[in-house]
């Protein structure tokens, strides 16, 4: 076999993971244009991401390969939970990649010689090993979650200690519980944690997963990839975090453009509307709220927020899924159409960076943060899981740009003061002079000088002499 460079790129087909890794692809086969690339991933997600008639428009030095995700094809409809197809395919994937590693290294007549993976694929640890090659693990979410896994064992004795007992909890008695004992997560508390993270009653497949990540990753890696920038995040945490790896890097946000491209000429694209109803707007006069695309608030907290947006009378745009249309309070879309807009989807980051934007009430995934960042758009929060706590915790004590819904629920009431304060008040006028600011640091990290791009020329340099 050639003894060219050859990459292997192994997603986490689940929510939003696939996306960065394989935006990161891309950049990296445009620079280093001669290492070959194939990228693994299941065939649902695939089909997402780089959809079959596009695939003929990617780099020449681009293979995209499925890889099953352990659901049989008898067993595809009747399996619903998300969590189940997570546990599936954690259980066929270390046999499924490898098989798809082997076709690939038949294809292109190159053995692989390095592996970028999502960092939630910890079993490339011991492919690595075993083919003697570098592993880089990309890092999806925020980065003090990724101090929290590392520092799970530390995490687990505070719980201990809190429960009184030996034991640890997972009651809410210890979730007031400050995490100032790591370094640079003195602002959180064991309330924003994720709960399978420090659920060690838990023993599926997926919860096993997410509380090894902090142990293989230091031990395994080559060098660890983050999926944010340097200037957002605490440098206590991240001179912590490099001495906890050989390498660590920040490439900036790979899903989000800063500055973000300019709104479109014309709006084709736009198949539900949702620019040319934000034309006719006020500037920063409309809220705009998503939840993601898994995400969903309870039905009582869905109708409490449309009838916040009623009594308020807030030009709102709401991209919400049909089905969840049905807890809204009866005649809502009649009675607010004047200034209300439902719509099943929405081009979220061309709605964010519209003038007319002037809140983003949101789930706080991480690339959608970014995304609001990018648009100088604030941020009201009703956090769900995973990273999603943490994120709301810096959105409004470190970054001062939003708020949290107040009890972490939406009421009504809650949901009217939050909106006031953001939309109306001075509090949100401030918000909204410090995101501007933050997105203008940004604009600088992601330039040609800035220092996303230097951790991304030695990403380039790490693959293309491993």
């Amino acid at each position: 076999m050639s003894s060219e460079k050859h990459v292997a790129i192994l997603a986490f087909p689940f929510g939003s993971h696939p996306w960065p890794l394989a935006n990161l692809l891309l950049r990296l086969a445009t620079v280093a244009s001669d290492v070959h690339f194939s990228f693994l991933n299941s065939a649902k997600s695939n089909g997402v991401i780089f959809p079959l008639p596009s695939r003929a428009e990617l780099p020449s030095n681009v293979r995209v390969y499925d890889v099953s995700d352990g659901l049989q094809d008898g067993h595809r409809e009747a399996t619903k939970h998300p969590r189940e197809h997570v546990e599936l395919f954690l259980k066929a994937a270390p046999e499924s990649f490898g098989a798809a590693v082997d076709a690939a290294e038949q294809d292109v007549k190159k053995k692989v010689s390095c592996f970028l993976t999502d960092a939630l694929v910890i079993f490339a640890s011991e492919m690595a090993e075993k083919m003697q090659v570098p592993w880089v693990a990309l890092w999806v979410p925020a980065p003090p979650c990724l101090a929290a896994h590392v520092y799970i064992d530390v995490i687990s004795e505070l719980r201990r200690e809190s429960s009184g007992d030996g034991t640890s909890t997972d009651d809410g008695n210890d979730d007031d519980k400050s995490l100032d004992v790591i370094p640079g997560l003195s602002m959180m508390r064991t309330s924003d944690l994720p709960k399978q993270l420090i659920d060690d009653q838990d023993t599926s497949r997926s919860a096993c997963m997410l509380r090894e990540v902090g142990h293989v990753l230091p031990r395994g890696t080559t060098a660890v990839v983050m999926n944010s920038y340097a200037e957002v995040t605490p440098t206590p945490l991240i001179a912590d975090l490099k001495s906890k790896f050989k390498m660590l890097l920040q490439v900036g946000c790979l899903t989000v453009s800063f500055p973000p491209p300019p709104l479109p000429s014309s709006y084709a694209s736009d198949t539900t509307g949702c620019l040319t109803w934000l034309d006719v707007r006020d500037p920063r006069s409309v809220a705009y709220i998503c939840f993601g695309t898994v995400a969903m608030p309870s039905p009582s907290e869905i109708s409490a927020l449309g009838e916040a947006l009623e009594s308020t009378k807030i030009p709102f745009l709401w991209s919400i899924k049909e089905h969840v249309m049905a807890y809204l309070p009866k005649g809502l879309q009649e009675r607010t159409r004047a200034y209300g807009k439902f719509v099943p989807w929405a081009p979220q980051g061309q709605v964010l960076s519209h003038p007319a934007c002037g809140v983003y009430v949101t789930h706080c995934g991480y690339n959608s943060v970014f995304e609001s960042v990018a648009g100088g758009v604030p941020m009201v929060c009703k956090p769900f899981w995973a990273d999603n706590m943490m994120n709301g915790r810096m959105i409004e004590e470190v970054w001062g740009i939003g708020v949290k819904v107040e009890g972490g629920t939406i009421t009504k009431s809650g949901m009217e003061k939050a909106l006031e304060v953001v939309l109306r008040g001075e509090d949100g006028k401030e918000m909204r002079k410090k995101v501007g600011e933050l997105r203008e640091r940004l604009v600088e990290a992601a330039g040609p000088d800035g220092s996303a791009e230097a951790d991304f020329k030695v990403l380039v340099e790490l693959i293309s002499t491993s």
